[in-house]
């Protein structure tokens, strides 16, 4: 015999706490699912998902009222063994809603190749949205990337974070996630 166990509805302020960050986690997880399934890889049973709220549930907090903030400034989009972008900048073109995104071509032949792929997204930390180019193929070697969306426009650079990392053409690794403030 079984015994039954009843409905769990406790609410203590440490359950909904951590309840919002879940929810703000999941919420940014399905915005940023395609760079996040490149950067973050499953690893065993862990699946991207899994991984991203493992790495980036320190990086939330919840105020008193149960509403979940994100610290974009240490946000992990990536991990792996593939080396570091180096020299990463990124610049805002108020006017016309741009933001470069320039690093420095460090291939190396073995944990750099030329052949790996950069993705970068741009996020504004005052709204959440997220900007991204969907069908980049931008390598390493070509040294930026120019991320592009009306949403941009006269948009203070302070509020945007650009999140940038190297990953294999064939999907196999990825670089740690660099993050960039926007000037």
């Amino acid at each position: 015999m079984r015994q039954k166990v009843g409905s769990n509805s406790s609410s203590t302020p440490a359950q909904q706490n951590t309840r919002s960050r879940f929810k703000k986690l999941a919420d940014l997880f399905r915005t940023l699912s395609i760079p996040v399934r490149k950067g973050l890889m499953p690893q065993g049973s862990v699946s991207a998902y899994n991984r991203f709220i493992q790495q980036n549930f320190y990086n939330t907090s919840a105020d008193a009222l149960g509403v979940a903030s994100v610290d974009y400034t240490k946000l992990v989009l990536s991990g792996g063994n593939v080396e570091l972008l180096s020299r990463v900048a990124a610049v805002l073109d108020p006017a016309l809603g741009k933001v470069t995104v320039s690093y420095f071509d460090n291939s190396n032949g073995s944990s750099a190749l030329d052949t790996d792929v950069v993705k970068a997204v741009v996020i504004n930390k005052a709204t959440g949205r997220v900007v991204a180019a969907v069908d980049e193929e931008t390598g390493r070697g070509d040294g930026s990337i120019e991320l592009e969306d009306d949403t941009l426009i006269g948009v203070q650079p302070a509020d945007l974070m650009v999140l940038a990392f190297a990953y294999r053409a064939d999907g196999s690794d990825a670089s740690a996630t660099t993050q960039v403030q926007v000037a």
